[in-house]
């Protein structure tokens, strides 16, 4: 080691020292790798002094020179990342793949909610044919209260998706009210009908001098607001399967 170069194959260190050409120029580096913990580690915490044999061990990844103060620079960045909705993209096929997922689940969730509570204010169905008055609210149902407190909750897990709550249950919560809603929509459907169905021979058994023509004509016709709680709840149960199916 010289401070000037005594040929052109000495080569000159950080420090500005000259060395012979027989001298490997990694001798620094090996001493830099030697400054770092490469014991095994026993306590089961990772941090910058064990860090290169954590990997070597977990991973077998050779042990290199990594720089303690960029491993502090990391992790402060990401302790100090604010949380909020996604930017991912999503693989599913109803999803524009630009847009944030959070949003798109959060926004068609809120939707399905609205359109579940404003559902259950409306009737369900209405006198039809001979009949000339009458008409189901489901407000005073059972089925008709379950679906507005179910479009209530799905309006509050999907602003929890607005704000940014990056959680699956979320997700899987709104899937679950949003199949509860459909059952509870498909079984009112369904018992409208066959209801609807029951009246000419209802009446023909109470009134045995009606006429028949007129008893046949009587029935029940499914109104917007039914129909409205099944299309929300169809768009509840793609609300809650974007929901889990997003990429943060």
């Amino acid at each position: 080691m010289s401070d000037v170069s005594h040929g052109p194959d000495w080569w000159q260190d950080e420090s500005g020292k000259w060395h012979p050409p027989h001298q490997e120029k990694n001798s620094q580096t090996d001493k830099q790798i030697e400054s770092f913990s490469t014991q095994p580690d026993t306590s089961g915490e990772v941090n910058e002094d064990n860090i290169t044999s954590h990997f070597k061990d977990r991973y077998g990844i050779e042990s290199q020179v990594i720089d303690p103060k960029m491993i502090k620079d990391l992790r402060k960045a990401k302790e100090d990342t604010n949380w909020g909705p996604s930017k991912g993209s999503t693989k599913a096929r109803f999803m524009r793949p630009q847009t944030p997922s959070d949003l798109f689940s959060g926004g068609i969730g809120l939707s399905a909610g609205i359109l579940l509570v404003i559902a259950a204010f409306l009737d369900w169905a209405s006198a039809g044919g001979s009949l000339l008055q009458g008409a189901i609210n489901p407000i005073k149902d059972s089925n008709g209260v379950g679906v507005l407190l179910l479009g209530s909750l799905i309006c509050l897990l999907s602003v929890l998706l607005l704000i940014g709550k990056r959680k699956r249950w979320v997700g899987l919560s709104i899937l679950l009210a949003g199949a509860m809603a459909f059952f509870l929509s498909l079984f009112s459907l369904i018992d409208i009908t066959n209801t609807s169905d029951a009246i000419p021979e209802n009446l023909i058994g109470q009134y045995p001098t009606i006429d028949i023509a007129y008893a046949n004509e009587a029935k029940l016709d499914i109104s917007a607001g039914l129909w409205l709680s099944v299309g929300g709840s169809v768009v509840s149960l793609l609300a809650g399967i974007s929901g889990l199916k997003r990429h943060i």
